[in-house]
C-alpha cells in the first residue's frame, strides 16, 4: 500500500502533518486531506477572522514515497463540502 505525506501550506509556510498515511490511491489520500482541513478549521481558533484570500492561501499538499507532490486540495473544497 503506498505511503503519503500531508503538508498544510499556506503561501508563507509548509508543515507536515505529523503521521504519514498508508491509503489505497490517491483519491483515499485526498479524502484523508479533506478531513484534515475540515479539523484544522474546526480547532483553530482565528480561522473566521481571516479573509477569504487569506483562507483561499491554505491547502494540503499530498507527497507520495518518493517526495513528489501527487495532489493539491484547497481548504475552500472542505469548506464547501461543510455547506
Amino acid at each position: 500500500m503506498p505511503q503519503y505525506k500531508l503538508f498544510i501550506s499556506d503561501q508563507h509556510r509548509r508543515i507536515r502533518y505529523p503521521k504519514s498515511q498508508n491509503l489505497l490511491d490517491v483519491e483515499a489520500a485526498r479524502k484523508v486531506a479533506l478531513r484534515v482541513a475540515q479539523v484544522f478549521i474546526e480547532v483553530v481558533p482565528y480561522w473566521n477572522d481571516l479573509s477569504a484570500e487569506q483562507q483561499n492561501d491554505f491547502v494540503v499538499e499530498i507527497d507520495d514515497e518518493s517526495g513528489q507532490t501527487v495532489l493539491t486540495v484547497p481548504f475552500r473544497e472542505a469548506q464547501e463540502l461543510k455547506s
